[in-house]
């Protein structure tokens, strides 16, 4: 073996067993002989809780492979002169441009300084550390390797708070509907997993209406996608287990010596959550305690919002489907009431007999969201898009409407923009995904208009045979320009 690639004297260790996670180090060079020393220099080492597992290539192209193959390494160990006297150059020149990986931390070593001078190497490539094999000891790769990993932990913290951030943005502009408040919370669980010190495993788990159970809402880390959806109980350790009843009925928290459960409480119902904290790497300070109980009371703030909301919307639903089944009662009043709700009727009639007394119902309810409707001034994409949005917001609660009549409102108003040929607004539907019941009440608002304006029955006609196939079903335009006059004489 050259004496090139031996370290400094120090006592030989015994390969340790690798922990479950590990830091990933790439070895690159041509010289069996460096794998072999390197991997005895650092078999011991550790780093917030964390062994090291080593890959090797003997090539630049063998090199490419494995950075495809291990995009999450940490380190780069990477010999200049190879096949070639610039190879291990062009891998870093690979890694960065090619693979795009700007996280893996980058040691140049060298056994030929004069080969590539360490100023030109330093300007010219990206790299993050340059190091001759002739100086560099075990205990000189040992802190070359702690610094590169104290780097990569802290850029990877980063980035993970980035994208963290980039997930609570987002949800932020629409806090108040289910999905983005889930995202929103799983944007901070993840956050915080890294705010607190590179935590295995976080967990939020929101409580049914008797408390007898807490499910995953939002989860990071150790098997995270299999976590969300699960019980609190079935996917935490046994020694938090122990724990967790005493944390849920004291409405408190323990800190253990590597996890940590904390309620939050919530201010709207009996019950709130528990976030869970496990695999912590190190010991908890007074400004991580402060962190967590604002995580706590913050998070728990804005789901409390989303569940005030949310019976808000059943609320509303249940007034909708109440004042439904009261109009259904005295139906033949809310035709002789209502001009449109008798057009409506009629023209429901010639199409789904069945339907029409819901469809004629349905109405009064699309009727009284008409001003939402006004919020675009022009016809321009974008600004439909917008409208659309603001009704789909504002008429939610229609969503958990149950009386068919409600029903054939809210789907009648999600559908205004839609068209036969498909080029609607907002889901493009085409054809018979449009229901019936909403052609038959847009067809009724448009007609209302233009029977207000004195617009004559040929021109109706001629405007009507343009959006056949279009804005509206054949047949069913067919039927109404069959009852044109008598719908003028409602």
């Amino acid at each position: 073996m050259s004496n090139q690639f031996m370290f400094a004297d120090e006592a030989s260790q015994q390969n340790t067993k690798l922990p479950t996670e590990y830091w990933k180090i790439l070895i690159v060079d041509d010289e069996p002989e460096v794998h072999a020393v390197t991997k005895l220099a650092l078999n011991d080492f550790n780093f917030l809780g964390r062994g090291l597992k080593f890959y090797s290539a003997f090539s630049g192209e063998e090199a490419r492979k494995l950075i495809d193959e291990h995009p999450d390494a940490a380190i780069l160990l990477l010999d200049v002169v190879m096949e070639t006297d610039d190879a291990g150059l062009q891998v870093a020149r690979y890694i960065r441009e090619k693979a795009d990986n700007h996280f893996t931390r980058i040691i140049l070593r060298t056994g030929q300084p004069g080969q590539a001078p360490e100023r030109t190497v330093i300007v010219n490539y990206d790299i993050n550390d340059y190091k001759s094999k002739t100086e560099l000891t075990a205990q000189k790769l040992f802190t070359a390797v702690m610094s590169s990993l104290r780097s990569y932990r802290d850029i990877m913290s980063i980035d993970q708070s980035r994208h963290g951030l980039e997930k609570i943005i987002s949800a932020s502009t629409n806090l108040y509907a289910l999905q983005p408040m889930n995202s929103f919370v799983d944007g901070l669980v993840q956050q915080l997993s890294w705010v607190i010190g590179g935590a295995k495993q976080t967990l939020y788990a929101t409580a049914n209406e008797d408390g007898t159970s807490y499910k995953v809402l939002a989860a990071h880390g150790e098997d995270s996608q299999v976590s969300v959806g699960q019980t609190l109980r079935s996917v935490i350790p046994s020694k938090a287990l122990a724990e967790l009843e005493n944390v849920i009925a004291n409405h408190g928290s323990f800190y253990g010596e590597d996890f940590v459960l904390l309620y939050c409480r919530s201010h709207c119902r009996a019950h709130g959550s528990v976030l869970f904290i496990g695999g912590l790497s190190r010991t908890l300070t007074a400004d991580d305690h402060h962190v967590l109980q604002l995580f706590a009371e913050n998070v728990q703030l804005a789901q409390d919002n989303v569940v005030c909301l949310e019976d808000s919307d059943h609320f509303l639903a249940r007034l909708a489907d109440q004042l439904m089944l009261h109009h259904a009662n005295h139906f033949n009043n809310v035709l002789d009431s209502s001009k449109e709700g008798r057009i409506a009727y009629r023209l429901a009639q010639a199409v789904n007999a069945d339907e029409a007394e819901a469809t004629a119902l349905a109405w009064s309810l699309f009727a009284q969201a008409r001003p939402l409707l006004d919020c675009a001034s022009t016809p321009v994409a974008a600004n439909e898009t917008t409208c659309q949005q603001r009704v789909a917001r504002s008429l939610r609660a229609l969503t958990h409407g149950e009386h068919d009549a409600t029903q054939k409102a809210h789907r009648a108003l999600m559908e205004r923009l839609e068209r036969w040929d498909g080029l609607g607004l907002p889901e493009g539907k085409q054809g018979g995904d449009i229901a019936l019941s909403t052609q038959v009440l847009l067809l009724t608002e448009q007609l209302v208009d233009w029977f207000e304006e004195d617009t004559n029955d040929a021109d109706i006609k001629t405007r009507l045979d343009d959006e056949k196939g279009r804005y509206y079903s054949p047949d069913f335009l067919e039927q109404a320009l069959k009852l044109l006059p008598e719908l003028r004489n409602i």
